[in-house]
Parts: structure tokens; sequence; C-alpha cells
């Protein structure tokens, strides 16, 4: 069973989209915050490239990789990367997003947590593997 390390708090920054040459779009979306144990967070969140003509309300999910880096308060720092996926949420306008994360010391992380729209907020806990 896992334990709860702390919880999260990021906001929106930006997005860069790129298109390869048979217009599958990947949408990067780049965020910062903090997060518990880790201090002050950066990262991307990347969506899986998808054609074009898919990029519509109708799509409700996909896969998703985080990389990034937070900085300690001691000075130390935490680079992570990771998959998992996202959900849009049949009632609302919210995705829920999970992953599991590869930290540089060779431990591991589950990340859940969910993206407001509205807001543009990215709140959620993270857990030990």
């Amino acid at each position: 069973m896992s334990e709860e390390i702390g919880t999260f708090e990021l906001e929106h920054v930006t997005n860069t989209y790129t298109t390869s040459e048979d217009n599958m779009v990947t949408n990067h979306t780049n965020w910062k915050g903090t997060a518990e144990g880790y201090g002050a967070v950066y990262g991307t969140l990347t969506f899986e490239p998808q054609h074009l003509s898919a990029l519509t309300e109708d799509t409700d999910g996909g896969a998703v990789r985080w990389t990034g880096q937070g900085f300690l308060e001691d000075g130390t720092q935490a680079a992570a990367t990771g998959v998992g996926t996202w959900k849009k949420d049949p009632d609302g306008h919210l995705w829920h997003i999970e992953y599991i994360l590869d930290l540089h010391d060779g431990s591991k992380i589950r990340s859940v947590g969910q993206i407001a729209l509205a807001t543009l907020k990215f709140t959620g806990t993270n857990y030990t593997v």
C-alpha cells in the first residue's frame, strides 16, 4: 500500500504546440508551483501526439508524460520524468491526470491530480510506489 508524500499546487505558464509533417500535433503544457517535499517545482506535461482532425471536444483522454525539476529548501534538486494518462471528467471542465515518476535517485512516485481548465490550476497528491 502506498503512503502519501504530500500535495502539489501548480499554475499554468504556457503551451507550446509542435506539428509533424503529417499533421500530428503534440501539446506541451508548462507549469510552475510547489510540491511538499520538493520545494519550487517546474515541469512540462506533454500530451501524446494526435492528428489535427482529432483535436476536438470529443477527445476524452490519452497518454501523457511529465518531465520536471524541484528545487528543495536545502539547496538540493530533484529531477523526474514519467508516463501516465489523462481523462476528461464527464461532468465538468476538468481533466484527471495520473502518472508514475522515475526520480533521478532511482526512486518512484505515483502522482494523482487534476487540471481545472477554468482556473488553469494543476493540483494533486504524490504517493510512494
